[in-house]
């Protein structure tokens, strides 16, 4: 059986408090947020969002090494070459939503 998004927190990180601070450090701001309302943010966020976000991180993190090269990776797959205009627009996108447009492009490419 699956465990909740709870059990899940409290046995990866310990507590709610634990995943927040280090998911923080990682996290964009929205443009013109305070350092309060950013921390509101986070941690009212559910413990659901909490571990996709993490996971999210970690899957651009370890499989492309920062947001500008998962774009450049796109783009890559896209056009077979540099392309301006489009890396400017996917750095508009998350990094869930790039994530995803990788994996398609990948398996449309196999």
């Amino acid at each position: 059986m699956k465990k909740s998004p709870l059990a899940q927190v409290k046995e990866e990180f310990g507590s709610k408090q634990e995943l927040v601070s280090r998911l923080k450090p990682l996290l964009e701001r929205n443009e013109g947020e305070s350092d309060e309302a950013f921390d509101l943010r986070i941690n009212t966020t559910s413990n659901r969002k909490l571990l996709r976000l993490w996971a999210t991180e970690h899957a651009v993190k370890d499989g492309f090494g920062s947001r500008e090269k998962l774009v450049d990776a796109i783009v890559q797959l896209k056009f077979g070459k540099s392309n301006a205009d489009f890396a400017a627009r996917l750095g508009t996108y998350s990094k869930a939503r790039l994530l995803d447009l990788h994996r398609a492009l990948s398996q449309k490419a196999a």
